[in-house]
């Protein structure tokens, strides 16, 4: 059984590394651009939430949104009914750099899965919701 985690495994790092070298330029690389990507279809998410979303414990989390608040790709809103709270959302500069970055998730999920028939896919997807992490 320790094939399918190290498979998994494999896949991250490889998506990672590519990713990496993809997003060198735009200063996104360690996963960057998946905060980006996730805020741009949920804006206003709560650091939290945002942290949740994106399976990342919440220190590491609130470090990289502040990374990218200073890199000009967030900016953070105080909650309208609780002003503890911080909400996420992307600048100008995240939208425009957005459909690039969902273009490269598309590629990359396209390509991972192509050799699955639709019934393999669907079978795939119900599998991976029974996984615990």
């Amino acid at each position: 059984m320790f094939e399918i985690i190290r498979t998994i495994g494999a896949i991250t790092r490889t998506i990672q590394i590519d990713s990496n070298n993809h997003f060198k330029e735009l200063g996104l690389n360690n996963n960057l651009y998946i905060y980006i990507i996730r805020t741009c279809e949920e804006p206003g998410m709560f650091l939290g939430e945002l942290a949740d979303n994106v399976q990342i414990d919440r220190t590491t989390a609130f470090r990289t949104i502040k990374k990218l608040v200073k890199l000009g790709y967030f900016e953070l809103q105080n909650d309208s009914n609780n002003q503890k709270i911080k909400r996420v959302f992307p600048t100008q500069k995240a939208l425009d750099v957005y459909p690039q970055l969902h273009e490269y998730e598309q590629k990359q999920s396209d390509f991972l899965l192509s050799n699955l028939s639709t019934e393999e896919l669907a079978k795939l997807k119900e599998l991976m919701t029974k996984l615990k992490y």
